[in-house]
């Protein structure tokens, strides 16, 4: 019997002491984040965990236990084992794990060539990296999106290093300055990666919001993107 397998028959018990222990198969199997399931049908309970837990405290592995059986049985969930959860999954470690897995099971999104109809991104990186990052700001890959999308004008992409810029800037009706400051807003996140606050991973710290003001031509930015 596996530690899995042990830890939640153990757990079921717990959680179900009057009820007959159904038969319990359990699995670490491969996943690109922290995704767990528990379904139970005709007296069996599967268990299916990522594993990247495969290497997890005994405690943690309890507690996804409880939270998964919990969800199962619609009981209640101890509110200090899931912040347990969060902290573990939050950890510097899990997330470097996480990242790294997703690199290297994940589907990676298409990108295109940084040239685009109207503006090159490889030139306008080129002239922000000079003109705003001191030392120079390593390059990643930089790409325009597929779909001119306007929700989403611009995203870095931590786990391919790649920039995506949404292909709805490049046209002559847009200003350079305003597809210059959507860039140089994804060359902070390169630069400024995230941050662990509490239970939370932040992308937008304080340092980067005031960075970001520094902007050449922050203000008329703001207000064009304001008005469209």
């Amino acid at each position: 019997m596996t530690e899995l397998e042990s830890t939640f028959r153990r757990i079921h018990r717990e959680l179900k002491p009057r009820t007959a222990l159904p038969t319990i198969k359990t699995e670490f199997y491969p996943s690109v984040g922290a995704n767990h399931s528990a379904t139970l049908e005709d007296g069996v309970l599967q268990v299916r965990v990522s594993d990247l837990f495969t290497d997890a405290p005994l405690e943690i592995l309890e507690t996804v236990a409880i939270i998964l059986l919990s969800k199962l049985y619609r009981k209640k969930i101890n509110a200090e084992r899931q912040k347990d959860y969060r902290r573990y999954t939050m950890s510097r470690h899990m997330l470097e794990r996480g990242r790294r897995v997703r690199t290297e099971r994940g589907r990676r999104t298409p990108t295109t060539s940084p040239q685009g109809r109207c503006y090159d991104l490889d030139t306008l990186f080129d002239a922000i990296n000079l003109r705003h990052f001191d030392p120079r700001l390593p390059k990643p890959k930089l790409s325009w999106t597929r779909k001119k999308a306007r929700s989403v004008l611009g995203r870095y992409d931590f786990d391919q290093d790649v920039i995506f810029v949404s292909r709805y800037l490049d046209s002559d009706t847009i200003p350079s300055h305003v597809i210059e400051y959507i860039l140089f807003h994804e060359m902070l996140h390169v630069k400024h990666g995230t941050q662990i606050q509490g239970l939370r991973e932040i992308v937008h710290t304080p340092a980067f919001r005031r960075e970001e003001k520094r902007f050449t031509h922050y203000q008329a930015a703001s207000d064009w993107l304001a008005r469209h």
